[in-house]
């Protein structure tokens, strides 16, 4: 049976409310994890204890439960941009083209060293691409163009008119600046038995990448029926990731601990940013909605009422 969509006391909210309460919980778990058992110079476990099975039980409950429940809540915005004059909306997406820049400018920094130590040995530039820094040079390339259509994005939100739906093309760039991002985690050292950091990130990525891919055929106009759903469900769970990988890292900076924080896994804006961004994109899609729903309402309510004038007016012809 086709449960999709069928329950409607389900608010799509509500797992929102979910993912930020075991996000709350996980950010106090990965920050005693920081502090205490992760190694500084790989981002594994140094040592297996209790906490690395309520992260894990964690990041099971905030994969399985929003997804789900959004799946089959009723009540999930139709699949159309939610445009509408909305600060908090255009704040989430400049923030977020900001920490896309941040990163082009740190994958460019770590593409130009590791190419100048392969020429000291006496590679040329395509000998650099060869040795596994192609995903480098591309999350470079593609991040450019996804920080100015992010920006784009977010300027549309202030003037109140819909240039970045003349860039349809550039609307799929985040999702290739996604894509290179994974890649190049794939091509790091990984221990499966003690991942950590690298584990987060690659959950992270994976469902931020479905969030931009639905993004984009919404903001192109070329969506289906079930995209904004998938928005939501993606959204919820990246939104999780994003801050229990991120904002520990932040917090350990802060309080003069970011000695401890492997150098592979610094702090990103961007992973952030986008949290901030989704967040504002589903609150903005609700918004947007919920005023469609009041003004098809009053709609109805102003035909159902007799015209006087009109009553009068066939009352003296008779």
């Amino acid at each position: 049976m086709k449960l999709t969509g069928k329950f409607e006391k389900i608010n799509p909210m509500l797992s929102l409310y979910i993912a930020f309460g075991l996000m709350a919980v996980g950010v106090i778990f990965r920050m005693y994890q920081l502090l205490n058992i992760i190694e500084s110079d790989t981002g594994f476990y140094r040592v297996h204890d209790w906490s690395i099975y309520v992260m894990y039980a964690l990041c099971g409950l905030a994969v399985v439960v929003p997804y789900v429940l959004t799946m089959l809540a009723k009540n999930v915005p139709a699949s159309k941009s939610p445009f509408r004059k909305d600060m908090l909306m255009a704040v989430g997406s400049i923030v977020f083209a900001v920490g896309i820049v941040l990163d082009v400018v740190s994958s460019l920094s770590t593409f130009l060293l590791n190419a100048k130590g392969f020429a000291a040995a006496g590679l040329s530039f395509m000998g650099t691409i060869d040795q596994g820094q192609a995903p480098l040079l591309i999350e470079t390339i593609f991040g450019v163009f996804a920080a100015i259509y992010m920006l784009i994005f977010g300027i549309s939100y202030i003037d109140g008119r819909t240039t970045y739906s003349q860039y349809k093309f550039m609307a799929i760039t985040p999702l290739f600046w996604a894509m290179s991002r994974i890649v190049v985690r794939f091509v790091r050292k990984i221990a499966y038995v003690n991942v950590s950091d690298l584990m987060l990130e690659l959950f992270m990525l994976a469902f931020m990448m479905i969030f931009l891919l639905n993004f984009a055929r919404i903001s192109s106009g070329l969506a289906n029926s079930k995209a904004m759903r998938t928005v939501f469900a993606s959204g919820f769970v990246s939104i999780f990731f994003c801050t229990v990988t991120n904002l520990p890292r932040l917090l350990m900076v802060l309080t003069a601990n970011g000695k401890a924080l492997p150098d592979e896994y610094p702090f990103s804006l961007c992973d952030l940013g986008f949290a901030i961004f989704a967040f504002a994109y589903i609150i903005n899609a609700m918004k947007y909605a919920k005023e469609n729903d009041a003004l098809e309402l009053l709609g109805e309510e102003n035909k159902s009422e007799p015209d006087i004038m009109e009553t009068d007016d066939n009352f003296l012809s008779e």
